[in-house]
């Protein structure tokens, strides 16, 4: 009886999990530069933050 069933996979690629949208992987870039471009900013400025700075 068994042996007659249709096989539901056949014939389907397998396909597993289609990963993270393009706007995710762009805004996650956008955020990765962000942090680089700002600890950067931070060591060329010599990271050290006071009143003056402001004045």
């Amino acid at each position: 009886m068994t042996e007659n069933a249709p096989d539901s996979t056949a014939g389907k690629s397998p396909q597993g999990h289609p990963g993270l949208p393009r706007w995710a992987k762009l805004l996650a870039i956008g955020g990765v530069v962000a942090v680089v471009v700002l600890v950067v900013g931070m060591l060329l400025a010599g990271g050290e933050h006071g009143p003056g700075m402001h004045g």
